[in-house]
């Protein structure tokens, strides 16, 4: 009986060293917690991922056309702004998004179904003096549009250093598509 008793003894140390014992890194818990807080299903309503869609847009949409006027600065074309967006042609892939620029004076044949009807939502208003704001629009199940009207008002009047006689006029508008997982994954 004695025997077994030192073989089991002696057994153990190989048992623990065997099992991680005490040479196993420790798992940092916060960063495990963090992770499985960032998996966890997300309940979340139409209205909550239209608004993160809506306020994600808006933040892109600034962000090109602030390129886009950087752009014209740099280039210093011959023609006045308006004339430069009329002919710009701009499709980017964000990593999160698709953003395409739609001039004022582009013919709606070339759009999508969606774009074409809100671009012509856009000029309307801006015949009948209404104010013109972003928009967020569902297409199918898993994309959201954002668009975002670009207007030629005081601020970028003031950026460009254009008169401010310039008559206000919509210039076009800026659509972005965005997967609906990624902006619910972003909340």
């Amino acid at each position: 009986m004695m025997n077994l008793l030192r073989s089991l003894v002696s057994l153990f140390p190989l048992l623990l060293f065997a099992c991680g014992g005490t040479g196993e890194q420790r798992v940092d818990t916060t960063a495990v917690q963090q992770e499985m807080a960032r998996r966890e299903p997300k309940r979340v309503t139409p209205d909550e991922i239209t608004e993160a869609a809506y306020l994600r847009g808006g933040s892109m949409a600034q962000q090109m056309l602030s390129l886009l006027v950087k752009q014209y600065r740099e280039e210093k074309p011959e023609a006045d702004f308006i004339t430069y967006l009329q002919k710009q042609s701009v499709h980017t892939f964000a990593e999160d998004a698709t953003v395409h620029w739609v001039s004022e004076s582009v013919q709606t044949s070339g759009l999508r179904e969606k774009e074409q009807q809100i671009l012509e939502a856009y000029r309307y208003s801006q015949e009948q003096n209404q104010e013109l704001i972003g928009n967020v629009q569902r297409i199918g199940e898993d994309t959201l549009l954002y668009t975002h009207p670009v207007i030629l008002n005081d601020s970028l009047r003031m950026s460009l250093a254009m008169p401010t006689d310039t008559e206000a006029a919509f210039l076009g508008m800026w659509s972005i598509y965005f997967s609906k997982k990624i902006i619910v994954q972003d909340m």
